[in-house]
């Protein structure tokens, strides 16, 4: 049987921890987006000092903030592709120390791929951390439907980047702090598991 990629990253909040899995065809098509994307934003004004960082990674932080106009060029692009954002979400407790925010990550990216019923390689952004990538890798492996799991460097990963900025997405609509309705861009492709 084919497989398809999912590309996983979190975000959190002082209320929520929210992983999200972006589940697409191919690398390629994932690449061919992201390569259209950003040809489609040159003509978009962006101080020279800024653009290099910018186009270095477009991370949902800087998106959300300073250039709504790039981040709907993103998702306007990802649109086009046949894909699917299935998150899981966990409502935080007052304290959250890392062993607590490592379990509860493998328990929702154990939820998000066992919503998934087609054979699925994971590329994860990388947490330079072995031991909590060795224990994801280690948990998901045991997954009938998982094929091959790894970290991934955003930098060098389109699809890490688009998941970072449908997690952000995700994280603004559930806090009710989604001032450009940017969810509305992508509520037809996500599910909430």
């Amino acid at each position: 049987m084919e497989s398809k990629l999912l590309y996983v990253d979190e975000t959190e909040c002082p209320e929520y921890f929210i992983v999200t899995g972006l589940l697409v065809n191919s690398k390629e098509d994932v690449d061919l987006a992201y390569k259209r994307f950003k040809n489609n934003i040159k003509g978009i004004r962006i101080p020279r000092d800024k653009k290099a960082r910018l186009f270095t990674e477009f991370k949902s932080t800087l998106l959300d903030r300073d250039y709504k106009r790039v981040k709907e060029a993103m998702i306007s692009e990802l649109n086009k592709l046949e894909y699917c954002a299935v998150y899981s979400c966990y409502v935080k407790k007052i304290s959250f120390p890392q062993s607590v925010k490592e379990k509860i990550y493998i328990a929702l990216l154990m939820r998000i791929v066992m919503e998934i019923r087609v054979n699925v390689e994971i590329v994860f952004d990388t947490f330079n951390n072995s031991g909590f990538e060795s224990d994801i890798i280690n948990c998901m492996q045991g997954c009938p439907n998982v094929v091959s799991i790894k970290p991934g460097d955003s930098q060098k990963e389109a699809g890490i980047q688009f998941v970072d900025n449908i997690c952000s997405i995700l994280r603004l609509h559930k806090t009710k702090r989604d001032i450009h309705a940017f969810h509305s861009l992508i509520k037809g492709f996500v599910k909430e598991v």
